[in-house]
C-alpha cells in the first residue's frame, strides 16, 4: 500500500494511510526530526519563503526576483557573480532572473568604477518603489511573528537568526576574509590519482 491510499478498517470505514502508520512499532533509536535545529530551520525557511512568495506574486514578480531586489536594496551595485552568491543560486540562474528584471525596468546596468570588463546592476526608481512596497508587507508579517514569540530571544527575530548564522559560519556576507575561510572549508581534498604509479 502506498502512502496516501485509503485503508479499510475492520468496521469497513476507510481512513488515510498516514493514520495507519500509527500502528507500526517505531525503532527505539528514533528521535523527532523537529528536535534538530537544521530541520526546524528548514521548516521556518520554507514558511518564510512561501509567505514572501505570496507577497511577490501578488505584485506580479517572482520570489527569485524579489530576492535580487532585496540584495540590491542595500544600495550597492553588484556584479552577476555577487548577485548569484548573495541569492544562493548559480551565476547562470542569477543572470536569467536579472535579465527578467532588466526587461521589466526594475534594475539597470552600470559601469564598474575601476574594471571596464565588469558590468554591475542596481535598482531603478521603479525597482526601489517595488521593493519598498514588498518590504512594508514583509516587515508587518515579521513584526507579528516577533510579537507572538516574545522579546526574551533578542531585539528581533532577524537579529537572533543573523547571530545564529554567524556562529554556524554562514553569516559571513560583507566580510571577505570570513567568506574566503568558509569557502576553503567546503573544498574537498584532491582525490588520489588512480592507476599504478609509474616506474622509471
Amino acid at each position: 500500500m502506498c502512502v496516501g491510499e485509503r485503508a479499510p478498517d475492520p468496521d469497513g470505514v476507510s481512513r488515510n494511510y498516514s493514520e495507519v502508520v500509527d500502528d507500526v512499532v517505531p525503532d527505539p533509536r528514533g528521535t523527532p526530526a523537529i528536535d534538530r535545529l537544521n530541520y526546524t530551520a528548514y521548516r521556518l525557511s520554507r514558511a518564510l519563503n512561501r509567505a514572501a512568495e505570496n507577497t511577490a506574486l501578488a505584485r506580479g514578480i517572482t520570489q527569485p526576483q524579489l530576492l535580487i531586489l532585496q540584495v540590491l536594496g542595500e544600495g550597492v551595485p553588484l556584479s552577476n557573480a555577487q548577485v548569484a552568491r548573495r541569492t544562493f543560486v548559480s551565476s547562470q540562474a542569477a543572470h536569467v532572473v536579472s535579465e527578467e528584471l532588466l526587461a521589466a525596468g526594475y534594475i539597470e546596468k552600470v559601469a564598474h568604477p575601476t574594471n571596464r570588463r565588469v558590468r554591475l546592476v542596481r535598482l531603478t526608481e521603479k525597482g526601489w518603489t517595488e521593493l519598498q512596497e514588498c518590504t512594508a508587507e514583509l516587515q508587518e508579517r515579521e513584526q507579528r511573528l516577533s510579537t507572538e514569540l516574545g522579546t526574551p530571544l533578542g531585539d528581533s527575530l532577524a537579529d537572533v537568526l543573523t547571530r545564529a548564522a554567524g556562529v554556524l559560519a554562514g553569516g559571513y556576507f560583507g566580510d571577505k576574509d570570513a567568506e574566503a575561510e568558509a569557502v576553503a572549508k567546503r573544498r574537498r581534498p584532491a582525490r588520489p590519482t588512480r592507476g599504478r604509479p609509474r616506474t622509471s
